[in-house]
């Protein structure tokens, strides 16, 4: 009867997987004992971050915008900034360029319709803080950034993005969302459009908005390499809350005297009593 153990025969099979690694790095070009710090080759030394390299912010979008159907918001959005960012180190840094091709994109699948349906964050606005969350180590570079990308969805006529071959550009409806959440987001740009959510004209702009929205992590995050590199560029500051945002976090969030709510989005669109409630107070 055999005398191994199962920790001896996982010991064995983990031995071997190093092995196996260590030669497939040497096939590369790498030498053995370096093996052990290639398991992800795209990360940043001595950083929990991947590597960056400047992208094109418009073609980011392009890709956006066509590959929409195959994953929807999430899915696009992402895929289009990380493979961009490949393409960009391919050429100096292929190892890294290879992993980040073999990202598993097909997780982020799960984001369309503001998660798996919910309606709840939008999957485009998900994507992009996923991104910079990849490509940014610091903490409130990160935090800066992500705001960044929350109140320009909230706050700004979308979408912005033009196909090369649209003709409806006069008349194409934009919103303000005054929400990250899907269900507002989408609801209120159908109003508008006189279109049901399900129709293609919704497909469409949504679309469009993760265009948008990949550009956007593409300029923020072009910006902030920048500012790494020079002291002549300015980083990404973040915006300040808007009102009445700023006045309601005052007593409601945690460092204020009620202390019972977290976050900092527009209040008015899911609290449209806010006037009226607190003129009389």
């Amino acid at each position: 009867m055999s005398n191994v153990t199962r920790r001896d025969a996982i010991r064995a099979v983990g031995l071997g997987l190093t092995a196996a690694i260590a030669a497939g790095t040497a096939k590369v070009g790498v030498g053995a004992d370096a093996a052990a710090n290639l398991a992800n080759p795209a990360m940043v030394e001595g950083a929990e971050a991947w590597k960056y390299a400047v992208v094109d912010p418009k073609q980011v979008a392009d890709d956006a915008y066509e590959n929409y159907s195959v994953g929807r918001c999430m899915h696009t959005t992402f895929k289009a900034i990380v493979e961009n960012v490949a393409d960009a180190l391919a050429e100096k840094d292929p190892l890294a360029a290879q992993q980040m091709k073999s990202f598993p994109f097909h997780m982020m699948r799960y984001g369309g319709s503001g998660a798996n349906g919910f309606g709840s964050l939008c999957g485009a606005v998900n994507a992009a803080m996923a991104a910079i969350g990849l490509f940014v180590s610091d903490g409130d570079t990160r935090k800066a950034l992500c705001n960044e990308i929350g109140w320009f969805y909230e706050r700004t006529l979308l979408p912005i993005y033009k196909p090369e071959d649209a003709r409806d550009e006069q008349d194409y409806p934009q919103t303000i969302a005054n929400s990250l959440l899907c269900h507002i987001s989408s609801g209120k740009w159908a109003g508008v459009a006189q279109v049901k959510t399900n129709s293609p004209e919704r497909t469409e702009r949504c679309s469009r908005l993760s265009a948008d929205l990949a550009q956007k992590v593409a300029e923020l995050l072009n910006q902030n390499l920048a500012a790494l590199n020079s002291a002549d560029v300015a980083p990404v500051v973040s915006l300040k809350r808007a009102q009445p945002t700023a006045t309601c976090v005052s007593c409601h969030d945690k460092s204020g005297t009620n202390a019972d709510m977290i976050g900092t989005s527009a209040c008015s669109e899911c609290h449209p009593d806010y006037d009226v409630e607190h003129s009389a107070r």
